[in-house]
């Protein structure tokens, strides 16, 4: 399956897709956090912002999620 649209990488993000993790990175405005697809953490869809890589998540600020640890995940 490609992520190549937001509303594709929402689903992806909604059923907690696991073949997703790695492939985009979900960065939740308001706490400043990145996830991967799978992360048990559900913010709402107008506080999400998706990234194409863990660096560009980086880049635009935001920090790696404790919980689901989007580090880890082979990229």
């Amino acid at each position: 399956m490609t992520y190549d649209t937001d509303d594709a990488r929402w689903a992806a993000w909604e059923t907690r897709d696991r073949a997703a993790d790695g492939a985009f990175f979900v960065a939740v405005r308001t706490t400043g956090v990145y996830c991967i697809a799978s992360c048990p953490a559900r913010p709402l869809r107008q506080n999400v912002v998706f990234h194409d890589s863990r660096e560009a998540a980086r880049a635009a600020g935001f920090r790696a999620c404790l919980r689901c640890k989007p580090d880890r995940v082979a990229a």
